[in-house]
């Protein structure tokens, strides 16, 4: 976008950003509850979760294996600093997969960061562990090492389930809803699955960035969706029916 700030357009923006990005999210959750029952731990881990029944030995001894490396590779790093290992059978508290905002810090010229918020990309979690909380307990210096253990635990927890799931990964992009991993701002090296949609939002010149946060009296800011981003969505299936057509010997 190279537009200068203008209210009007902006509120108009913003509200258009609102309607798209809550029927896009409406969408992926939609996917995500379908597929559901694919990321769920207990059949990964049997006997070695709470509750669970038991399930293939050398299969769930394998998965916990892999999981307890992974736990031990990131709970002990800055911005954690865990020191308590993992008790068996572990106690996933919730295994509904749920979608929750993509936060990321943008730094304004001249001084001064903005928390931005996207309307198109969500971060999977568990139902009952919201990424805002995580977020403050990590920040909290007075946080409860329990609390936080069992943050690291889950969100490890779904990673691994969905980085487990063979072919999930390409049924999500088929859907235009690819599913990717990523670190985020304020935890360190944690994996985190984040689901995009197919359009595409980005942020204004950060001349409007600063103009909205000074108004709004916040730092705090969300990007936008234009139209010409709705209208410039690939189709990836059209095209390589396009190309396969294109390509086609004559008869």
């Amino acid at each position: 976008m190279t537009q200068s700030f203008d209210v009007d357009s902006f509120i108009r923006s913003r509200k258009q950003t609102r309607v798209v990005s809550d029927l896009l999210k409406a969408q992926a959750a939609d996917y995500l509850t379908t597929v559901a029952a694919l990321v769920r731990p207990q059949p990964l881990f049997g006997e070695y979760l709470q509750g669970a029944p038991r399930g293939s030995g050398r299969e769930t001894q394998h998965h916990f294996k892999e999981f307890r490396t992974l736990f031990d590779k990131h709970a002990g790093q800055r911005p954690f600093n865990l020191m308590n290992e993992l008790e068996v059978p572990l106690n996933i508290i919730n295994s509904t997969p749920e979608l929750f905002p993509l936060e990321y810090d943008h730094a304004l010229p001249g001084g001064g960061t903005v928390r931005v918020t996207s309307p198109s990309r969500w971060v999977v979690g568990y139902a009952s562990f919201d990424l805002s909380r995580f977020r403050q307990v990590v920040r909290d210096p007075n946080r409860s090492g329990s609390e936080l253990h069992r943050f690291v635990v889950h969100y490890l927890m779904l990673f691994h389930c969905f980085s487990r799931a063979g072919g999930l990964g390409r049924l999500f992009k088929g859907l235009r809803f690819p599913v990717g991993f990523q670190q985020l701002d304020d935890f360190g090296d944690l994996p985190f699955c984040v689901i995009s949609s197919p359009v595409e939002a980005t942020l204004p010149p950060d001349e409007v960035i600063r103009h909205s946060t000074e108004i709004a009296g916040n730092d705090s800011f969300e990007e936008l969706i234009s139209a010409e981003a709705i209208e410039g969505m690939h189709d990836e299936l059209r095209e390589q029916l396009t190309q396969a057509l294109a390509e086609a010997p004559p008869r």
